[in-house]
């Protein structure tokens, strides 16, 4: 099983520095990530050492308290900084509210606006109920989007397997389906791709390569 190859490399800590983002640049580059997810102002600094469509940014993290403008304007920065791949957080409130209008009003504009990069639904799953899950799942599908993702990683809880199977099931090989939030060891990220995940968020990529890999240099 390639594992590593859908993996996004995620280091998204407020204190994360562009030493650091350099070193994991070269690490997605060493063990062949998928990508690395960084936050906008580190994007020219991972464009560095890897090409575009290796990195990725995230949209509205984590909390998605900006207006639709503002995400569009940070969705729009962030591809013409050189990200190949944007992770956008829902607009929760507006999900909880029922108001899908607003919901796909907004997945619209960003998909209109970034017609030709990666988009991935950040859905927040600890907060919705399944019937919430569901319909915005379709909606990331009938707008256009290319993933559903379980988790920012900053919610209650991250990637659940019942989440992942609910998502896999509604997406019905239209959408793909990220699982991201307390993936750490191999084992779980094996898991989680077995069920029908196509990408793996987790901060913890290099370990789960090393585990992977045995130790062994590469």
């Amino acid at each position: 099983m390639d594992i590593l190859s859908k993996i996004d490399y995620s280091i998204l800590k407020a204190t994360t520095t562009d030493e650091e983002v350099l070193r994991a640049a070269e690490e997605t580059k060493k063990y062949g990530f998928a990508t690395l997810c960084v936050f906008p102002k580190h994007i020219k600094t991972a464009r560095i050492v890897l090409p575009e469509e290796k990195v990725c940014s995230v949209v509205a993290f984590p909390l998605s308290t900006v207006p639709t403008q503002l995400k569009v304007a940070e969705a729009i920065f962030s591809a013409e900084e050189g990200a190949g791949e944007l992770d956008v957080v829902v607009d929760v409130g507006a999900v909880k509210a029922w108001n899908w209008k607003k919901v796909e009003d907004e997945l619209l504009e960003i998909r209109n606006n970034l017609p030709n990069k990666v988009l991935k639904l950040i859905m927040e799953c600890c907060y919705l109920t399944e019937e919430e899950k569901t319909t915005l799942c379709k909606l990331a599908i009938e707008t256009g989007w290319d993933f559903v993702k379980t988790s920012t990683g900053y919610g209650p809880y991250g990637a659940q397997i019942s989440d992942v199977e609910l998502l896999v099931k509604c997406s019905e090989g239209k959408i793909k389906v990220k699982a991201a939030g307390g993936i750490r060891d191999l084992p779980t990220a094996e898991k989680f791709i077995e069920i029908g995940a196509e990408r793996i968020g987790t901060s913890s990529a290099v370990e789960i390569a090393k585990e992977m890999l045995h130790g062994r240099e590469v």
